[in-house]
């Protein structure tokens, strides 16, 4: 059954026990209210867990970025996504609607921050330099009619993942940066969205005009935000190369980054906010840490200055402190207590995400950490 369909099924149910039998023939017929859009359910594992987004603002678009099957299968095992088109312009259901799926990773958008928070994410199976398939376009442009009509989503609001990914400072920019993904970039196209009913987008970029981020990728950049129609490529009668599944991490959430692997220090792994209280620092002897706090003691500032190997950094997150039998998380990190980008770390040194933890069944001690 397609999503409008869904919302309006209880509302209709209503009318129609109020209306004689001619009324309710008559109103059954009426074209409007029948399912255009055939939405099968393969919902993830973590559907159960995930928490109601608080509204919903904006549409998000992806590009899986490899094949089909193992595509779908991330998909589905993370809740990386509400919905799956595939060639065949099948469409999945992977999350509900109205709870939050983690599919935009680190996100910013008109000051907002975690856009998954405020979005629904809906990957379409193919590339972000290939045009999709003639049944995807059919198949997409009427989901997204039905969500636009749903939460009153205008056109504008339908962005891709490349427009709302940014970077953390790195040896290479020294501020966070947008231009951190080229997934979903075609859907900037005007002769795209076109065809997907879509008659505007956003012609700037309001946090990179604000000072908030800066530009890392000006060629996608200007890509993003052109205002004349670019050529793209054919789509493909047959996946294109490389034709491994997408890879296990290409649209996970972007969490720790860790010395050694990452970058060489601290300034290279987080620029200006080395010494932030919003970076965490873990220590491979179990020390966790923010950077305000080391960086207050001249032991501390040595241990910035080099690092061990394996240190591990978590950038932009509120130290939150630890459970304890009368303080819950909830009380610790608000409604954000089992969002996905929450980190638990319990007394083991284990780390589960925030929705995969049991709020029964965390050790007192175990440390929260949640996104600003």
């Amino acid at each position: 059954m397609g999503e409008e369909a869904t919302a309006t099924r209880l509302l209709e149910r209503r009318r129609i026990l109020g209306m004689t039998a001619a009324g309710v023939l008559s109103l059954l017929n009426l074209p409007g209210l029948a399912a255009r859009l055939p939405i099968s359910n393969r919902l993830s594992p973590l559907n159960r867990k995930r928490p109601r987004r608080p509204y919903t603002r904006y549409i998000v678009l992806h590009t899986t970025e490899g094949e089909e099957q193992g595509s779908l299968k991330k998909i589905i095992r993370r809740g990386e996504a509400h919905y799956c088109v595939t060639y065949s312009g099948k469409v999945y259901r992977i999350i509900d609607k109205e709870k939050i799926a983690k599919h935009a990773g680190r996100s910013m958008w008109e000051g907002r921050t975690t856009i998954d928070n405020y979005s629904i994410g809906i990957e379409v199976v193919g590339y972000h330099n290939r045009d999709i398939r003639e049944a995807q376009y059919t198949s997409l442009r009427e989901l997204l009619r039905q969500l636009k009509s749903i939460y009153n989503i205008p056109d504008k609001n339908v962005l891709t993942h490349s427009m709302v990914a940014y970077g953390l400072p790195n040896r290479f920019h020294d501020g966070n940066h947008r231009g951190r993904k080229r997934c979903g970039m075609l859907f900037a196209r005007p002769e795209v969205r076109a065809r997907l009913g879509l008659k505007a987008k956003p012609e700037r970029d309001v946090d990179v005009e604000s000072g908030r981020l800066i530009v890392g990728d000006k060629e996608l950049f200007a890509m993003l935000f052109a205002r004349q129609p670019v050529a793209v490529a054919a789509a493909a009668s047959e996946p294109a190369k490389p034709t491994a599944p997408a890879a296990d991490d290409a649209q996970g959430f972007e969490g720790f980054l860790e010395i050694g692997k990452d970058g060489d220090s601290p300034r290279a792994l987080a620029g200006k906010a080395w010494k932030s209280k919003s970076t965490i620092y873990f220590f491979p002897d179990g020390r966790v840490r923010t950077g305000e706090e080391l960086s207050r003691l001249s032991s501390g500032l040595k241990l910035l200055e080099n690092p061990p190997k394996g240190t591990r950094l978590l950038l932009g997150y509120v130290y939150g402190g630890h459970v304890k039998i009368r303080r819950p998380p909830s009380s610790i990190a608000g409604d954000k207590w089992n969002y996905p980008s929450t980190y638990y770390r319990t007394p083991d040194g284990s780390i589960v995400n925030g929705d995969e933890v049991d709020p029964k069944a965390i050790p007192a001690g175990t440390l929260v950490l949640y996104q600003r």
